[in-house]
């Protein structure tokens, strides 16, 4: 009795993927998208922060500058117009940076997949019962336990970051306003480039596991797969009622061309092989039809019926049963044999070969 519960132990087809694909379910981490925007933000800002901190110091000069004009409701306009489009200048390429960044990190995962499943209003999305039941799942626990390890790696590594710069930071009271705000932008970007770097690392371990995560939920039992290949090759019993089918009418065919034959060759208890030539268009007789036992049996009913002549030769028979296919021209070693037979049949019948 098969088992009504089957493991699942066998890797998911190309087509079970695709599938998946249609539903929206693809491998994605959505760590890689968030690292990419932590790493290339800094380095946009470590690369721009000259020209970034020269456009701030410049609206900030400007917006005092304009405090000894007469303030009136043109002057406020006019400020805060131009404190508008500086502030637009200096933060747009960073955001458009970021959107350009968030795009390419989860398309380079996926690619270009459209699926409306996932906009689909689903009640179990907003069941009480639904979403606690999700919260105490292993997925569940496995991004929690994710997040963690953010928080302790990012700990970590600015705990350390800290310690190492702490005899610096501590005189930095002695130093130049100038020096100290240098000094602190470019120990922030240091320690944002360190994270976000190490971000990127376990956003690609985070990838793999979650590729193999997607994998094991698409595994199908021994069953599904049998399913699928009778879906996708066709059920075993059905093909074999079509090939049979086919053989039928093929074997119809070739009887029907028995009555176009000159002669059947025949060994009187097995084969059966109808043979044609005419002169001047084929350069040997052909194998219009053959076969063994019942099959040989309808040949020559057929030729019986048509007035196609028997002739009897065992050896011949066989021979060309087996070393000659339907629709052939027969063998140079059989044409001295085949020749003296027609022969004598063309002249029993009054004709010339």
């Amino acid at each position: 009795m098969e088992e009504t519960f089957q493991e699942r132990t066998e890797q998911p087809t190309e087509r079970k993927i695709e599938e998946a694909k249609k539903r929206g379910k693809i491998v994605q981490s959505r760590e890689i998208p968030s690292a990419l925007i932590l790493l290339i933000s800094s380095l946009f800002l470590y690369f721009s922060m000259s020209h970034g901190f020269e456009e701030f110091v410049g609206l900030y000069v400007r917006f005092v500058r304009s405090l000894d004009m007469e303030i009136d409701r043109s002057n406020i306009r006019g400020i805060l117009i131009a404190g508008f489009m500086g502030w637009i200048k200096v933060v747009s390429p960073f955001f458009l940076l970021v959107l350009f960044v968030s795009i390419a990190g989860t398309t380079l995962q996926r690619g270009f997949v459209f699926s409306l499943e996932t906009i689909k209003v689903n009640l179990d999305n907003i069941n009480p019962i639904s979403g606690v039941r999700r919260l105490l799942t292993k997925r569940s626990l496995v991004e929690l336990l994710k997040s963690i390890a953010k928080v302790a790696v990012v700990t970590y590594v600015a705990y350390g970051f800290f310690v190492k710069e702490m005899p610096f930071v501590l005189s930095l009271p002695q130093r130049e306003t100038r020096f100290i705000l240098i000094y602190l932008g470019s120990s922030l970007l240091r320690l944002s480039l360190n994270i976000s770097l190490l971000f990127l690392f376990l956003a690609g371990l985070d990838f793999l596991f979650q590729k193999w995560q997607y994998l094991r939920d698409l595994m199908m039992t021994r069953q599904e797969l049998k399913e699928e290949i009778k879906e996708r090759e066709g059920n075993p019993l059905v093909k074999a009622r079509i090939r049979s089918l086919q053989r039928d009418l093929a074997r119809r065919r070739m009887i029907e061309e028995v009555k176009h034959a000159d002669v059947v060759v025949t060994n009187p208890s097995t084969f059966a092989v109808a043979l044609k030539y005419v002169a001047l268009e084929m350069p040997a007789p052909k194998v219009v039809a053959k076969g063994a036992g019942f099959v040989a049996e309808r040949i020559k009913e057929k030729a019986r019926m048509n007035g196609v002549p028997l002739y009897e030769d065992r050896l011949l028979a066989r021979a060309l049963f087996y070393s000659v296919k339907v629709g052939d021209y027969i063998p140079e070693k059989f044409y001295l044999v085949v020749a003296e037979i027609l022969a004598r049949i063309y002249r029993a019948k009054g004709r010339t070969i």
